[in-house]
């Protein structure tokens, strides 16, 4: 195989690309970067159709699949995070029983909605843990009102 002809049938494709594209109109994809980016389109290119309103896209709604188990976790979780809530307030000479008060409303509620919500058929540890958390907030209830942290 001769090394000069494949040099020749390079360079003539290469000029045969470079004369195509000098040749062609803009390309559908080039018109769109042109028209955005503020260059005018040349006046014989053809008008590029736009695909459509993209504003119009609807979002596609978020389904959130949860097992009944995922569900007693978070709200296991979201009155443990109102009690460590509590006892920081409790502890912060800045504020006082009056702020902490609400707190310990929503925490007591939470606790006796977690506790009547709470199906039996859920693993013994699991109902002992959410009636001794119950437990827990009412007896802070019962120890606030009664004036313990005054």
């Amino acid at each position: 195989m001769d090394i000069q002809n494949i040099n020749a049938l390079t360079q003539s494709a290469k000029s045969t690309r470079q004369k195509s594209t000098d040749d062609a109109c803009p390309s559908q994809f080039q018109t769109y970067l042109d028209q955005f980016s503020g260059k005018s389109v040349q006046e014989n290119a053809p008008k590029a159709q736009s695909p459509g309103n993209i504003s119009n896209v609807q979002p596609i709604p978020f389904i959130n699949i949860t097992t009944p188990q995922q569900e007693m976790a978070e709200k296991v979780d979201s009155v443990l995070d109102l009690l460590d809530t509590y006892s920081q307030d409790l502890k912060n000479p800045n504020k006082t029983l009056k702020e902490i008060e609400p707190a310990l409303l929503n925490m007591k509620q939470a606790a006796e909605k977690l506790y009547n919500e709470h199906q039996e058929g859920n693993s013994q540890e699991l109902t002992q843990f959410i009636s001794q958390l119950h437990m827990t907030a009412s007896v802070e209830y019962f120890k606030f009102q009664r004036g313990d942290y005054i």
